[in-house]
């Protein structure tokens, strides 16, 4: 997201790149944490596309913090976009159980299945709703948009069923708003009001 915030910032590290202010743009990286991802894919970019021989990465000396956020960028953008094709898989890379994921994210562990298993409507959820979740496992609103489509339930065969309740069960969960998935929830009453503000 493109903040007012944050394009003051790429306009204050242009401003000290074509300054040639190196402490200025390593001042940039570290007051400002909260925008730091942000800022960092920004400059990756820049240096990616940029033509002068100066902005080339690999052709002149950097400063070890400005390495290592090229480097941190290049990763994100390249190795993160195969890396998973669920939100089980997203969660699963970023080492996280789902009692871990669903706290982190003030759900329920009920509702956080329900995202997992693809019974959360894509399109109940907000823009704030979206970025709150990309942020929390720090990938792109896209991403987890995708990951969130690929989700699909693991059927399990009950072999006392009948075929109709074999077939009836094999349709997969019930298609749900978020706000009526929380509504059902144990969720605490602030929780709630956080997700449904």
């Amino acid at each position: 997201m493109n903040t007012p915030e944050l394009k003051q910032l790429k306009m204050a590290w242009l401003a000290a790149k074509e300054a040639g202010d190196t402490q200025e743009q390593s001042r940039l990286l570290r007051e400002y944490p909260s925008q730091q991802d942000e800022l960092i894919n920004f400059i990756a970019a820049y240096n990616a596309t940029a033509d002068d021989e100066d902005a080339d990465p690999t052709s002149g000396e950097l400063l070890p913090i400005s390495q290592r956020a090229y480097q941190t960028a290049l990763q994100r953008v390249f190795e993160a976009q195969a890396a998973f094709t669920s939100l089980t898989e997203l969660r699963k890379n970023r080492n996280l159980s789902k009692t871990e994921a669903s706290r982190g994210l003030r759900l329920s562990v009920d509702v956080w299945n329900k995202f997992e298993n693809g019974a959360i409507e894509l399109f109940s959820l907000t823009q704030r709703q979206m970025g709150y979740l990309a942020q929390y496992f720090q990938v792109t609103i896209d991403q987890f948009s995708q990951a969130l489509n690929g989700s699909q339930p693991t059927f399990t065969l009950n072999r006392r069923q009948t075929s109709e309740a074999a077939r009836q069960s094999q349709q997969g969960p019930q298609k749900q708003t978020l706000q009526e998935a929380i509504d059902r929830s144990t969720m605490t009453k602030e929780d709630k009001q956080f997700w449904l503000e």
